[in-house]
């Protein structure tokens, strides 16, 4: 058996694809279960103490939250590295 086998590997989803900088918004099972952070934008600065975490600095928040990766989505048509582009 394969070790990936073994330990219950899965195919990636979008979630676990999220890069640093990728702008992104509360996903509807975010918003249940966070109601505080329904309908907010931000940006994700990196991963968490937890393969399935992420943390992410919502837009005019002074801190990261960190939050599973099903509770977030990428924001469509937007890009966070193109707004902040330092040349």
């Amino acid at each position: 058996m394969c070790p990936q086998m073994a330990l219950g590997s899965r195919s990636p989803s979008p979630e676990d694809r999220l890069s640093p900088r990728t702008r992104i918004r509360m996903s509807a099972l975010g918003a249940a279960r966070c109601p505080n952070l329904a309908g907010r934008e931000g940006v994700v600065i990196g991963t968490g103490r937890y393969r399935s975490t992420l943390r992410v600095l919502f837009d005019g928040f002074r801190s990261a939250t960190s939050l599973h990766n099903s509770y977030i989505e990428p924001a469509a048509g937007k890009e966070g590295s193109s707004s902040r582009d330092c040349r």
